[in-house]
């Protein structure tokens, strides 16, 4: 048995390890504010009322991409998806752990209606170079429901393309 390398393994396990741990710490923390939050708004919502005041918006430790347009991915990236392939980390250790690629970051910005989105993006590099995207505020400006609804409707037309 070669030590050397039984022991190299165990410190990549153990990094891995710590690094997952500390990405789930992050993303909870993020759901968590998300959350409480969001159950605000959309009882708000849901009565037809203004949410209250907004949580920071975080998208987690992994790194930012560049060249982030307003709603989605930069170009040449499509959204990376929750993977369970253990070979699927990105430089940093971090896995794409959301079914859809996105989450929404915070609710209640702007007029009170307005909210974030997070974006976990896949470029050319495939797994090791993904990288995250924050959201302009969307529908920051809406100040009854309906006009929240024209605006997710209009954010559907413009991820499609």
């Amino acid at each position: 048995m070669n030590w050397k390398n039984a022991g190299e393994r165990l410190d990549a396990r153990i990094g891995a390890l710590a690094e997952r741990a500390a990405r789930q710490v992050s993303r909870r923390n993020a759901l968590r504010g998300v959350v409480l939050g969001g159950t605000a708004g959309l009882a708000a919502l849901a009565t037809g009322q203004r949410p209250a005041l907004a949580a920071s918006c975080y998208c987690g430790p992994t790194r930012r991409c560049s060249n982030c347009p307003a709603v989605g991915c930069p170009h040449g990236y499509e959204l990376c998806k929750s993977s369970f392939n253990p070979d699927c980390f990105n430089a940093q250790g971090y896995r794409c752990e959301w079914p859809q690629g996105t989450w929404i970051a915070c609710m209640g910005t702007g007029k009170g209606y307005g909210y974030r989105i997070c974006y976990d993006c896949k470029g050319r590099s495939g797994c090791r170079g993904w990288c995250t995207c924050l959201s302009e505020c969307i529908c920051c400006h809406c100040q009854t429901v309906e006009e929240v609804r024209a605006e997710q409707d209009r954010i559907q037309l413009l991820e499609a393309q």
